[in-house]
């Protein structure tokens, strides 16, 4: 490679720099346009103006062709959307006392084309469960289980469908004991509307649309009231909650403690519970079943086990406090009170899950723990309020299961919003005679009437009409008939 190695080195020359700067600068604008586009210079220099046949090349087509598939984009041949016409589905009431949730709606399917051949049409509702820790861990079919709830065949044969929408109502009632919609750390839970359409020329179309499944239990009219005795102390402890608690806003629990003083009445000495701390916390505890596959539970040493599945259980804090103060104590009375009042919350990035329980072993359980630390005091005679304390302390903890669900607001179960049956309806007007019996006696047949006098019948519309204009005489109290 000789001729690579020489160009590195420059060649002799006796000429200047400034005299090389020119050279290798570029020419003029216009000897350039001479020697680039002579037929466009004139021959003193100036531009040629452009003739009416030599026009700038048009993108029209290429503008069109972008327009054209930008349109494809936005307007394919043909689409589907599903339409929700129901109010959202909430299960009213527990799981087994409710009713179910009514689903309905409409499938639209859209064609932009003059007709699309279509050989089938049909769409299910599935119920979706996808296990975090299945029974193999590397097994799609121990993690993943669906089931169809129903399905509907909207095309009994294949049809051409011209150019419009078309559609296809659907419904369904979902029964109320099965399981709301739900994600947590152990499995989710999930319901879909699959719609499918296959074309006769074409790859088929889909569409999936999850819908979002929930339970509002009522509460009952009267708050709840709890009561713990705890031995060997005196002390009892009165709780009042609310009987459900909902995963957006706030309530109060109220508490009351007895039997926090003993008195001793040979010496006129007292030993009292003074309340140092109380500590809440809301828990929830996801419970669940991971089944195994029909492979991996043939592979297993216990197949029927297996089958069943690994129960599997999380334990989750929803929320927690600490209280050090706030409350009121009275020592005056025989026994003594304790009362505090304190807000209960569940923050929105817990992500709690309201309370559920299905058929495959999956439940949602919630539970409110209160801890209360308490030291016991001397309290002497002639001291009076000075107390002092003994170094003996206790902690009484209480557990209370609520139920956390959604707000009912003004939604009610879908069979309290039918109209009423005939047997619901009051009492009627009288009923209705037989037609062929009147007062006892059968109505004649237009046949057996006698023919109508028409002559006589205008006759006598003529003389009423007169009978109506005539005048009256002063002092008499019959008509007189006009003259014809």
């Amino acid at each position: 490679m000789p001729h690579r190695v020489t160009s590195f080195f420059r060649k002799n020359s006796t000429e200047s720099p400034s005299e090389l700067k020119l050279k290798s600068a570029r020419p003029p604008l216009a000897d350039r346009m001479h020697t680039s586009i002579p037929h466009l210079i004139d021959e003193e220099g100036n531009l040629k103006r452009m003739p009416e046949s030599h026009k700038r090349l048009s993108l029209q087509g290429l503008t069109h062709s972008a327009r054209s598939s930008t349109k494809s984009l936005t307007h394919p041949p043909t689409s589907i959307e599903v339409v929700i016409e129901s109010p959202p589905l909430v299960f009213y009431g527990p799981p087994e006392g409710s009713t179910g949730a009514l689903l309905s709606g409409q499938l639209v399917f859209h064609v932009n084309d003059e007709s699309v051949p279509i050989d089938s049409f049909s769409m299910q509702l599935c119920l979706e469960t996808v296990r975090k820790r299945p029974f193999h861990v590397h097994c799609q079919e121990c993690s993943y289980q669906s089931k169809d709830l129903t399905a509907w065949n909207f095309l009994q044969a294949p049809v051409t469908l011209p150019r419009g929408d078309h559609a296809y109502p659907f419904s369904f009632l979902l029964p109320g004991d099965l399981p709301i919609s739900m994600k947590s750390a152990l499995c989710s839970i999930e319901y879909a509307l699959k719609a499918t359409v296959t074309p006769k020329n074409g790859e088929p179309l889909k569409l999936v649309r999850v819908l979002n499944v929930k339970r509002a239990i009522y509460p009952s009219e009267t708050p709840r009231h709890s009561i713990r005795i705890f031995p060997p102390t005196n002390i009892t402890a009165t709780c009042t909650l609310p009987a459900v608690m909902h995963p957006i806003g706030e309530t109060n629990i109220h508490m009351r403690m007895d039997g926090v003083i003993k008195r001793n009445a040979d010496n006129k000495t007292a030993l009292q519970w003074r309340l140092k701390r109380l500590t809440w916390r809301l828990d929830e505890t996801q419970k669940t079943v991971a089944p195994a596959c029909a492979k991996h539970a043939a592979k297993s040493a216990n197949p029927e086990a297996a089958r069943k599945g690994i129960p599997q259980q999380d334990v989750k804090t929803l929320a927690t406090d600490e209280i050090k103060g706030g409350w009121k104590s009275d020592y005056s009375g025989p026994d003594g009170t304790i009362e505090i009042e304190f807000p209960l919350a569940i923050p929105a990035q817990s992500k709690p899950i309201c309370v559920m329980k299905s058929a495959d072993g999956t439940a949602i359980a919630h539970v409110l723990i209160v801890e209360m630390i308490v030291a016991e005091e001397f309290v002497p005679a002639k001291r009076g309020g000075q107390a002092s304390p003994t170094g003996a302390a206790r902690v009484l903890r209480m557990h209370f299961n609520v139920t956390v669900t959604e707000r009912a607001g003004l939604g009610i179960s879908w069979d309290e919003e039918q109209p009423p049956l005939y047997e619901n309806v009051p009492a009627s007007p009288p009923a209705y005679i037989r037609a062929d019996v009147y007062d006892g006696e059968p109505i004649p047949d237009y046949e057996d009437l006698p023919p109508l006098d028409i002559s006589a019948v205008r006759s006598s519309s003529e003389m009423s009409a007169s009978d109506r204009i005539a005048p009256i005489a002063p002092g008499s109290t019959e008509s007189t008939s006009a003259s014809t």
